[in-house]
C-alpha cells in the first residue's frame, strides 16, 4: 500500500468536501448550489421541521472540481417511482421509546428500512397513528419510534417517505451488495431521474433500485450511476455527543454529552434528542483508510487518520 499518492498538480487529488445543510443562517448569504451553509435543523417530533436529513456531500479536488470516486454503471431505462403502501394488521405497546408493527411488510427483511420513516394511518388508537422512524424491519414487522403506541389489532397501512424506483442497465455485482450504497446518477433526459440517492437493492446483473418516489418511465437513455461510497474510498460519518436541551436550559446529561442526533453509515442524520451536536463526514487523503497507519485500529471515532473532512452544525427542536 502506498501512503502517498503521486506528485501532482493537486487536480484529481481530494482537496476538500462540501457539505451543504438545509438551513441557511440569518446574515449568511445562499449559494446558489447550496440548501444551506453547513447548517442542519431537524425536529423530534416532526411539529418543526424534519425528523431526518440526507447529507449530500461532494468530494472536490483544488479547483473545486467534482471527484467521483466510485464504481460507474451504465443505465438504460428507469420505471416510475412509487411509494408503495404496506398492510398491517396489528401493533404491540411500545416498549421503550419503539414499538412493533406487524403486518406484510414486502422488502423488509434484513432491517432494509431501517433509517426510513413511515407514515402509519388507520388504528383506531390515535397515538399509534403518525409518521415515526424505522429502526428495525423484517418482512413482517416494523419497529418504529413511538414511546405513545398502545396495543391493538386492527387493519392500518406503512408508507414509507422516501419511495423507490427501479433502474435498469449493466449493473454486475452481486446481488444485494449495493443496499446502503449512494449513487449519484446523471444523463437522463428528465430532470426527475437524475440526482443523488440511496439504493435499496439490486438484483445482481441488470437492476439497481433507488429510493427516488418521484421517477419518470423512461428507455432508450444512455445514463450513470456512479456509486460514492465504496471499498476504501468510503465516505465516513461520525456525530459528535453533546449538549441536550433539558428544561429549556441546554446541559450535558449526567456530566456528560448525551446524543442528539444520529447518523448512518450513508449519511442518513436522525434526531434523537432537543440539543446541538455536529455530524462529521471524511474522506480518506493519501490512500490511507480507516485504520491503516496504526495497528491498534483508528482511535479517532473510526474516522480516517489522514483525512480531508467537512463538518454540518445540527440542532434539534422539540
Amino acid at each position: 500500500m502506498s501512503l502517498y499518492p503521486s506528485p501532482t498538480t493537486g487536480l484529481g487529488v481530494a482537496a476538500k468536501i462540501v457539505v451543504p445543510g438545509n438551513v441557511v443562517p440569518d446574515g449568511q448569504e445562499a449559494k446558489a448550489d447550496v440548501n444551506g451553509y453547513n447548517n442542519v435543523v431537524l425536529s423530534l417530533s416532526g411539529a418543526n421541521g424534519p425528523t431526518t436529513f440526507q447529507l449530500d456531500p461532494q468530494l472536490q479536488d483544488v479547483a473545486g472540481n467534482p471527484i467521483d470516486p466510485g464504481t460507474s454503471y451504465a443505465l438504460t431505462q428507469v420505471a416510475n417511482g412509487s411509494n408503495p403502501v404496506l398492510t398491517l394488521t396489528g401493533v404491540a405497546a411500545a416498549s421503550g421509546e419503539t414499538a412493533v408493527y406487524s403486518g406484510t411488510i414486502t422488502g423488509g427483511g434484513s432491517n432494509a428500512f431501517a433509517g426510513q420513516s413511515f407514515t402509519i394511518a388507520g388504528f383506531e388508537n390515535a397515538s399509534n397513528n403518525g409518521t415515526f422512524i424505522c429502526t428495525a424491519s423484517t418482512t413482517g414487522a416494523l419497529t418504529l419510534v413511538n414511546e405513545f403506541a398502545v396495543a391493538e389489532t386492527h387493519a392500518a397501512t406503512a408508507q414509507s417517505i422516501q419511495g423507490t424506483a427501479v433502474y435498469t442497465g449493466t449493473i454486475v455485482a452481486t446481488a444485494g451488495s449495493l443496499v446502503g450504497a449512494t449513487f449519484v446518477v446523471a444523463g437522463f433526459t428528465d430532470a426527475n431521474n437524475n440526482g443523488t440517492f440511496i439504493a435499496t437493492a439490486n438484483n445482481g446483473t441488470t437492476t439497481l433500485t433507488l429510493a427516488n418516489p418521484n421517477a419518470t418511465a423512461q428507455t432508450g437513455q444512455t445514463a450513470t450511476a456512479v456509486e460514492q461510497e465504496s471499498g476504501g474510498n468510503a465516505l465516513t460519518y461520525v456525530s459528535y455527543g453533546f449538549k441536550t436541551n433539558s428544561g429549556g436550559t441546554y446541559k450535558p446529561v449526567n456530566g456528560g454529552a448525551e446524543a442528539v442526533a444520529t447518523v448512518s453509515a450513508t449519511g442518513l442524520i436522525t434526531a434523537v434528542a432537543e440539543g446541538g451536536t455536529v455530524v462529521e463526514v471524511s474522506y480518506p487523503w493519501a490512500n490511507n483508510s480507516a485504520g491503516d497507519i496504526v495497528s491498534s485500529g483508528n482511535i479517532m471515532n473510526g474516522l480516517p487518520i489522514i483525512k480531508v473532512y467537512g463538518e454540518v452544525s445540527v440542532t434539534v427542536l422539540a
